[in-house]
């Protein structure tokens, strides 16, 4: 017996846009595994047909029991490489041996229907997900492309939009795509929010130029934006070159989740906001001083995925994704307890800590090898800065401050 399991991508849901090769393996299966909708395709083939709902694990279990006994093929919507189950069955089973065979892709027929092209199109999906960073890559983007779902409807996303000010930008809606109910609506964001769309639809929103920050204020791809960019009234901020050495540490990527402990003005917020476009920063500070700042820095430069957490750490940290990098810029003498739960973290975290006192770098130090830290680096940063004094130039000496960082965490 052929143990090879089939993933195979039936198209945007009418019979018509299935492959010959894909129809043609579908009806040599023993087995076959999928939702509802595309069991529906071929209700009347003489097989054993298997239904997907909301219990994977256990399809994931069948198809293990059962890939040596026979033919089995899980039939997905659209493409199964476009948020289907190829990427679940090979996280949950790696040893299973996998066929896929492609298909169109709902968002492919939309755009062949409206005459867009797509290679230059972000892509995402709400479907089962939060919206965090939404705005963020519809300004970022000239075409953004959307699977809503659940709460996250078309109208619900206008609405949301609309409070953003992004009120000049031409959506296109299709639902029920390729059926012959089909409905595609083209409009602007005012126009669709109030209109009623089927769960599973698909958005196109062109955006003709708004970006995330305007121009004036940082449109470069580095980090390091200069201290008097920020709005800083009294409290304590992360220096430029401190800071920039600091964010290199982290080692973010663009869906990164960050948290900010003690974030201050939220400096290190925002220039983590403004990499991890696909991710999510949490600037976490006590001081009700300091939230302000942060909430006008957050609006001053747009970066609309950094999330306010008012509260001590690490008490306000339970219930927040887990995260991916942790900056300490101020622990108000809880740096063990901070420490101990990001050891705690069921993956390995990136963890820089900065610190100007010799007692609080060898608190974070002492922290980070107690807590079986690796990749562990010490770096003492000494900046000065040049002022004139009269027709020279003299350079004066910032504080040193250390700049500590490690991996932790991991542990079940």
């Amino acid at each position: 017996m052929n143990n090879k399991v089939r993933i195979i991508g039936i198209g945007p849901g009418a019979s018509e846009f299935i492959s010959p090769e894909a129809d043609k393996i579908i009806k040599k299966s023993h087995i076959i595994v999928g939702g509802k909708r595309n069991l529906e395709v071929y209700s009347s083939l003489d097989c054993e047909k298997v239904p997907i709902t909301s219990n994977l694990e256990e399809i994931a279990g069948f198809i293990e029991e059962n890939k040596d006994k026979k033919l089995i093929s899980v039939l997905a919507s659209g493409d199964p490489g476009m948020y289907g189950i190829l990427e679940y069955l090979k996280r949950k089973h790696g040893d299973l041996e996998l066929e896929v065979i492609p298909g169109i892709s709902s968002f492919q027929y939309l755009c062949a229907k409206m005459k867009i092209s797509w290679h230059d199109a972000c892509i995402t999906s709400l479907h089962g997900r939060e919206r965090h960073n939404l705005i963020d890559l519809i300004k970022n983007n000239k075409k953004t492309i959307i699977f809503t779902g659940g709460t996250s409807t078309p109208a619900d996303i206008c609405r949301s939009l609309i409070s953003e000010g992004l009120t000049e930008l031409t959506i296109t809606v299709g639902e029920k795509l390729s059926y012959p109910d089909e409905r595609i609506f083209m409009g602007s964001p005012e126009e669709i929010c109030s209109m009623d769309f089927h769960n599973l639809s698909i958005m196109l929103i062109q955006n003709e130029g708004q970006k995330i920050m305007p121009e004036s204020l940082w449109s470069y791809a580095t980090y390091g934006i200069p201290d008097e960019m920020f709005i800083r009234g009294e409290v304590p901020m992360t220096k430029e070159e401190i800071r920039t050495v600091a964010v290199s540490k982290l080692r973010l990527k663009e869906d990164s989740v960050v948290y900010d402990i003690g974030a201050g003005t939220g400096s290190v917020s925002v220039e983590c906001g403004l990499i991890c476009v696909k991710g999510r920063v949490f600037a976490v500070e006590k001081e009700t001083d300091a939230i302000c700042l942060i909430e006008e820095n957050i609006n001053k430069f747009g970066a609309k995925n950094v999330k306010i957490i008012q509260g001590e750490a690490p008490e306000v940290l339970k219930g927040l994704p887990e995260p991916d990098c942790v900056f300490i810029g101020g622990s108000g003498g809880r740096m063990e307890k901070i420490l101990d739960w990001v050891k705690s973290c069921s993956r390995n975290v990136r963890i820089v800590i900065s610190a100007v006192t010799i007692e609080s770098a060898y608190e974070a130090v002492k922290g980070l090898e107690d807590g079986g830290a690796c990749n562990a680096d010490i770096v003492c940063l000494s900046v000065s800065r040049g002022r004139k004094l009269g027709g020279k130039h003299l350079m004066q000496a910032l504080n040193p401050v250390y700049i500590i960082s490690g991996e932790c965490g991991g542990q079940t």
